[in-house]
């Protein structure tokens, strides 16, 4: 396809899920937000909602992921735009936002979602795809109100092949389109291609899947092979 510029930008995104939490859903959201950019399109960044957030010393809570995604972006957008709904608790979205006495369904989240004017959405989920999100919902059900193609990222290790599949299954079963999987931190032996009917990509970084976004040598690059 034609590459695209910032004046000509393209419209809809994706939403980013994993096989697992840990996954590094957010390291290759990153890398796939610099291969977007260097295509010359505009890119938002948003994960609606993150529990395991840092109390820093104002009292404000800080989303790690969402600081990974401001960055690659090279975004502008406050942090609390990126990522609105946050949680001290290193428990699960649902459960913090029990906790904590709220409601947050899975319509607050969609409209957490809506990126920048002339932007492409990339929605990352936390967890996996049956995973828990909200008051109402999981973040299948967050995928299919915002019915981008999905991508799928696969954390590289014993019984990834078995959650992959499973995973594949729930997607086709909710309506939704595969983008593509990308595995993460590929093993020589694994590979996954053999078993799909789709595009099966590769993160560009081998590091352990804890240390995503975080650790200096996990700068995001492009992904080559990827495209809209």
């Amino acid at each position: 396809m034609p590459r695209q510029t910032a004046s000509q930008p393209t419209s809809g995104g994706f939403f980013i899920t994993g096989t697992d939490t840990d996954a590094g859903k957010t390291y290759v959201t990153a890398c796939i937000a610099v291969t977007l950019q260097q295509q010359g399109i505009a890119v938002s960044p948003r994960k609606p909602i993150a529990s395991g957030c840092i109390q820093q010393d104002d009292q404000r809570l800080l989303c790690s992921d969402a600081k990974v995604l401001q960055t690659a972006c090279d975004n502008t957008e406050p942090l609390e735009t990126i990522c609105h709904y946050q949680f001290k608790p290193p428990i699960s979205p649902q459960r913090a936002i029990q906790q904590a006495g709220l409601f947050i369904s899975t319509s607050d989240l969609l409209a957490a979602c809506t990126p920048a004017p002339n932007h492409f959405a990339l929605v990352e989920g936390a967890g996996g795809f049956y995973s828990p999100l909200c008051s109402d919902g999981l973040n299948a059900d967050l995928a299919v109100q915002l019915d981008y193609p999905v991508i799928l990222v696969v954390g590289n290790k014993l019984g990834c092949l078995n959650h992959t599949l499973l995973t594949l299954e729930a997607i086709h079963h909710r309506g939704l389109r595969v983008h593509c999987v990308i595995v993460n931190d590929l093993a020589a032996d694994a590979d996954i291609n053999n078993y799909l009917d789709i595009k099966g990509l590769v993160a560009p970084h081998h590091i352990p899947c804890h240390h995503l976004g975080y650790a200096s040598n996990s700068q995001p690059v492009a992904i080559p092979e990827f495209s809209l």
